[in-house]
């Protein structure tokens, strides 16, 4: 593949178009596609007309680029995520009906060290500030769905991030772990909003390996968790069969 004068490849050029489109800025003209990029405008204008030609980038009405229809099209139909995403809806919803909060559903980026959020119901009328917008990243320790995945990642991967935890040696991560792992689910008041507390549960799939997790987060003056933790932990075991996980031991105590 044909490198820039900077020795940029074209496929690295094109990612950084691609990953220039966000929620805020969802159409750009030439001008803020090179700004957003750090291309030139022919450049910028040369890749994203070439791309809008294979159908990975729209042109509305005022000539500004966005992202095509293709992309979801071909996640759609081919992508692993967009599986998860798929069979876990329905269990979203299920826990969205009983317990009426925010419901969400993620998976790790271990290299990243952030949990990406692939879907969310929202509780309309809820004042809770959820950042775990679709799509967003949050890391991965924390996050209540981080943490209950992180749980259960192999002793090396975990260990990677107790020696992250430079401050107390990673004890304080450790024992969070160690809690999640007990106990089947993880909970997490006043973890990046002051006001919210959020449950999740891993869910499993293949050789019953962590995969991703559902969680439910709501404002801590709301707190139930005798209401939430049932469904939660039946949707995470219903989610996790459903993923090709093998029936295990869910949790050592008793809801």
């Amino acid at each position: 593949m044909a490198n820039s004068d900077s020795g940029e490849s074209v496929i690295r050029r094109v990612a950084r178009i691609m990953g220039a489109f966000t929620r805020a800025r969802p159409a750009m003209t030439t001008a803020e596609l090179a700004r957003a990029t750090g291309l030139s405008k022919s450049t910028a204008h040369r890749l994203a007309s070439e791309l809008a030609r294979e159908g990975l980038l729209d042109r509305d009405d005022a000539g500004r680029f966005l992202v095509g229809a293709r992309l979801w099209e071909l996640a759609a139909r081919s992508n692993l995520l967009e599986e998860f995403r798929r069979k876990g809806l329905p269990f979203l919803e299920g826990i969205h009906a009983a317990v009426r909060q925010h419901v969400s559903l993620a998976v790790p980026d271990i290299d990243d060290g952030t949990v990406l959020y692939v879907e969310r119901l929202d509780q309309y009328g809820n004042a809770v500030m959820n950042l775990g917008e679709v799509a967003a990243r949050l890391g991965l320790t924390s996050t209540s769905p981080g943490l209950a995945i992180l749980a259960h990642e192999p002793g090396e991967v975990r260990e990677r991030f107790m020696v992250a935890s430079a401050d107390d040696g990673g004890r304080e991560l450790r024992a969070s772990l160690a809690e999640v792992r007990r106990a089947g689910f993880c909970r997490l008041a006043s973890g990046l909003v002051e006001e919210n507390v959020g449950y999740a549960v891993p869910v499993f799939g293949p050789g019953n390996a962590v995969m991703g997790a559902i969680s439910v987060v709501l404002p801590v003056a709301e707190d139930r968790p005798e209401m939430i933790l049932p469904v939660l932990v039946s949707a995470g075991r219903g989610l996790s069969r459903a993923m090709g996980a093998e029936k295990r031991p869910y949790s050592a105590l008793p809801f």
